[in-house]
């Protein structure tokens, strides 16, 4: 008998030799047998019933998935675990079953089915048009137990290059993720944050080539990733070459700036449009002109400046290292607001033309301040957007890199950065100043309450809010405060002014409502020196006493020598 056929009646003896084994086990016990497999289990199913052991030894060995599978698009392979249902007459349950590494399938009553490389709504058509001799008027139903485990390659310039196991229905992101990552290897863990590695700026992203069967597909990741185009990120599968490349400053790049809202630079593709850019810039902001682009193209002399209509944006053809610019509207105040809080008698948010309206402007659409307001402490505060940034602002790291100040001056100038950030303090009663003070979009006036009180801090004894009173000097708001405490240095008094917080001595300004009383205290290195210069003092006093009394000792020694002398 030639040897191909007995390989094909192979199965059929297989199958003989199970039914026998079935039936000698129910002849004796008159139930089914437990050794991996049940046939004709009427009882409980009313069908046949298999179950391959390989398969279930080999489902604990396979990487976990998540996900959903697509029955039209998953293309079954080796080492899938599948169950299949064929419903008929009498149904048949086989579960568990291994495609093998020629992508065929096993299945009792009917044979060897090749199914690799069809999906599962074509391999089901595929397996009911094999089995119709054995079965009639049926349909058959696969599931995939356990999709298998991709293998695949990750070459070029990443640090991690080599072979790597990754789940079923992986994506190129999650196929490179540990080749480029710090080594991490697990990647049922790491996939969830594979955008994290485009912050690293040295590998290509949207030049990622993928080598299977003898053709050369290609991934951009920059698209997907801010786009969500699944197109950009294909599914990897077995044998694949991941190809990932680096990139330096000779790179081609192009970039999209301006009223996007997401300025981006990235590498250069052959097929990169301002439509395309755009899309990656996130689209465009409040504000922009949406119906023209910019493209800004370098020359051998000059720099060229080319206006992309919206009706080009899509067929424009890109060029290495082009810059594209979004533009704003001329009139980009039509949303411009400021706010007004505090003691007037219309706090809120007001329209205002940004740069132009003007503070008395503002606070007249607020109308008049309240009988309770403390107006020489008002205050502004910029909106702090890189539109309406403050041209003289303090620059602490400015002044250090000119200042001769030692650690603790540096230290000062970080303070006084965080105290003046974005503030703009304003006397409401000087018309001069509020008629020369532009508002823009975004700022916030605040108009504090007068509570008729001093604040006493620093070296006192309670330090707190006190009433104030007209003409009550500040040593009388000391002693109300429990006066001074041990470490108060009671020649360095302060009166902070209410709004503008200028310090001055309490002999250069009168006291009011809102102003603060500081109490400054001895330096610490001063107390320490203080107590050494007095540890010296008290130790030089006991050395000169110490020498008195030596030069006495010695004094009467030698008169009394001399005496002894004498007498002799």
């Amino acid at each position: 008998m030639p040897r191909k056929l007995i390989f094909c009646l192979l199965p059929f003896i297989f199958f003989i030799l199970l039914f026998s084994t079935y039936s000698t086990a129910q002849s004796r016990d008159g139930s089914a047998s437990q050794n991996g497999f049940n046939l004709d289990l009427s009882d409980q199913l009313g069908g046949i019933y298999y179950q391959d052991p390989l398969g279930i030894q080999l489902s604990s060995r396979l990487l976990p998935f998540e996900g959903t599978i697509d029955p039209n698009v998953y293309q079954l392979g080796p080492n899938d675990l599948i169950s299949i249902t064929i419903n008929s007459a009498k149904p048949v349950f086989l579960r568990m079953l291994v495609v093998n590494p020629q992508g065929e399938v096993m299945l009792p009553l009917v044979g060897l089915v090749k199914i690799g490389g069809l999906t599962i709504s074509e391999a089901e058509e595929h397996i009911k048009k094999v089995s119709s001799d054995s079965f009639k008027n049926h349909t058959v139903n696969l599931t995939v137990e356990n999709p298998r485990p991709v293998i695949i390659h990750v070459a070029g310039g990443v640090p991690y290059p080599g072979k790597y196991i990754v789940p079923a229905q992986s994506r190129v992101d999650q196929a490179i993720f540990s080749s480029i990552t710090s080594g991490n290897r697990d990647i049922s863990k790491s996939v969830v944050n594979s955008s994290d590695f485009l912050k690293n700026h040295n590998f290509s992203f949207r030049k990622i080539l993928i080598e299977r069967n003898g053709n050369t597909i290609s991934a951009d990741l920059i698209d997907f990733f801010r786009n969500g185009n699944f197109d950009s990120n294909p599914y990897v599968k077995t044998g694949d070459l991941i190809r990932v490349s680096k990139i330096g400053p000779e790179t081609p790049k192009v970039s999209i700036s301006g009223a996007v809202l997401e300025d981006i630079e990235i590498e250069f593709l052959e097929n990169d449009t301002p439509e395309k850019l755009l899309r990656i810039g996130g689209g465009f902001e409040d504000g922009a002109d949406q119906s023209k682009l910019y493209v800004f193209r370098k020359s051998e002399a000059t720099v060229d400046r080319i206006e992309i209509p919206f009706d080009k944006w899509s067929t424009f053809k890109l060029e290495p290292n082009d810059r594209v610019v979004a533009a704003f509207n001329i009139d980009t105040d039509a949303s411009a607001s400021a706010w007004v809080y505090g003691e007037v008698e219309v706090p809120g948010n007001f329209p205002i033309t940004s740069g132009q309206t003007t503070a008395l402007q503002l606070l007249g659409y607020a109308g008049n301040l309240t009988n309770r307001a403390l107006p020489k402490a008002a205050y502004l505060m910029r909106s702090g957007g890189w539109r309406n940034e403050i041209p003289n602002k303090f620059n602490a790291d400015l002044m250090k890199r000119t200042s001769d100040q030692l650690v603790q001056g540096l230290e000062y100038f970080d303070a006084e950065t965080q105290l003046s950030r974005n503030k703009v303090f304003i006397d409401l009663n000087d018309q001069v100043q509020l008629q020369n003070l532009q508002i823009f979009d975004g700022d916030r006036l605040y108009v504090p309450r007068d509570e008729q009180t001093v604040f006493v801090f620093g070296q006192i004894n309670n330090p707190g809010y006190y009433p104030f009173e007209q003409d009550k000097p500040v040593n009388q708001y000391i002693r109300d405060a429990g006066g001074f405490s041990l470490s108060a240095d009671e020649n360095r008094i302060f009166v902070i002014k209410a709004g503008n917080a200028t310090w001055f001595s309490p002999k250069e300004t009168n006291l009011e409502s809102g102003d603060r009383i500081f109490i400054d205290r001895n330096p610490v290195e001063e107390l320490n020196a203080l107590r050494t210069f007095e540890i010296q003092k008290q130790q030089l006093k006991n050395q000169r006493a110490q020498l008195i009394m030596t030069g006495i000792t010695t004094i009467t020694g030698i008169i009394t020598t001399y005496v002894a002398i004498r007498r002799l």
